[in-house]
């Protein structure tokens, strides 16, 4: 059954789609529409500033390691002590050296949070300033190969569309229609 009412919902929108394209300026145009398709990841990642972003954030997490990897270290070397003076340190300083290896434990997973957020920070002030490169360059190869949509590579998500593919409005009127004929 629910099968069924996905693939009359889809059914519909693929009538409505249809008829809004029916009833659209771009129906009217003896021009078929030009859709360029690119992978945006692979743009972003080839570009100058990706590139530099890149460098960025592996200089970061390397940075990151290297500290992670020290702090790592110096509990190890706390839990070294405890092992080899179960015997010959005293219960309180026993209790002492596991209070600073918990410290130890905790500091390094706090500092591991902190640096992710930075990190992600970082990555996404990156690909914000990236995006507003790319975006007057899209612009551009819209009007240079005279596109109507521009689709990523990844299926589902379109990066721009022009004027003749909006059929919002005609959407927009055949909800109303529907909605006033149910009122009826």
């Amino acid at each position: 059954m629910k099968n069924k009412s996905l693939a009359h919902a889809f059914g519909v929108v693929g009538t409505i789609f249809t008829l809004g394209l029916g009833t659209t300026p771009a129906a009217s145009q003896d021009t078929p529409l030009k859709i360029g398709v690119v992978d945006v990841e692979m743009v972003v990642a080839e570009s100058p500033q990706g590139k530099e972003l890149q460098g960025r954030l592996e200089s970061f997490q390397s940075e990151v390691q290297a500290q992670l990897d020290s702090m790592q270290e110096e509990a190890r070397a706390i839990r070294r002590r405890i092992a080899e003076g179960v015997n010959s340190l005293s219960q309180d300083r026993i209790a002492q050296l596991e209070k600073e290896y918990e410290d130890a434990g905790i500091a390094i997973r706090r500092y591991r949070d902190d640096k992710q957020r930075q990190g992600q920070k970082m990555q996404e002030e990156g690909l914000r300033d990236i995006e507003k490169v790319l975006e007057p360059v899209f612009d551009q190869a819209r009007e240079e190969m005279d596109l109507d949509i521009i689709l990523n590579r990844v299926p589902g998500v379109v990066i721009l569309t022009s004027d003749r593919v909006d059929i919002t409005s005609v959407m927009i009127d055949l909800i109303t229609a529907a909605a006033g004929s149910a009122a009826e």
